[in-house]
């Protein structure tokens, strides 16, 4: 089976980043993005708050993915890369467009979330409160950076929650919520 272990080159390259727009992962703990491989399938949504690896990830394991991005030059390069996919929807836009685009969603419509949004034009607890009534029951909400960026004051839902850590990587790694309520 093929897996992210599989396919970096180098540990301390993803680590810092590096690569991960390139090979099509998340840049998210090694532990988390080893969860997410058991869990996607072709029948998941996915939104996303912050795009990158992970945009090309939803796109080739899920049915749809809609990102939001908030950085003008990182749009650009994740919306090249992106292109050939048509499960993907692909939007620029700050934090109050974001937060009025989630409000218009569908309650519990999604599979997946991930807020990984880039903090300095975004504040990632606002995003996070504002997408729990869109993930379906059963669904999955995925925090990256949880001990930075606002997200260590982040009231999580009732659910199972799995922290993957990594002692090297910023904010101290991630976290996946199955919703249960």
């Amino acid at each position: 089976m093929k897996t992210i272990v599989s396919d970096i080159t180098n540990r301390k390259d993803f680590l810092k980043g590096r690569w991960t727009l390139e090979i099509g992962y998340p840049w998210l703990s090694f532990g988390a993005i080893m969860a997410l491989e058991g869990i996607v399938n072709k029948r998941l949504r996915v939104l996303e708050l912050g795009s990158g690896g992970s945009t090309i990830f939803w796109a080739k394991n899920c049915k749809n993915v809609k990102s939001f991005e908030t950085n003008a030059e990182w749009f650009k390069k994740v919306a090249r890369k992106v292109k050939r996919y048509r499960n993907v929807e692909l939007g620029l836009a700050d934090e109050k467009q974001i937060l009025r685009a989630i409000a218009k969603e569908p309650d519990k419509h999604y599979d997946i979330i991930l807020v990984d949004s880039y903090p300095k034009e975004a504040r990632r607890i606002l995003l996070a409160e504002a997408v729990l009534p869109k993930i379906k029951t059963g669904g999955w909400l995925v925090i990256d950076n949880y001990g930075k960026f606002g997200m260590e004051n982040f009231n999580y839902p009732k659910g199972e929650i799995y922290t993957f850590d990594d002692l090297r990587y910023s904010g101290r790694g991630t976290r996946l919520i199955r919703i249960l309520a």
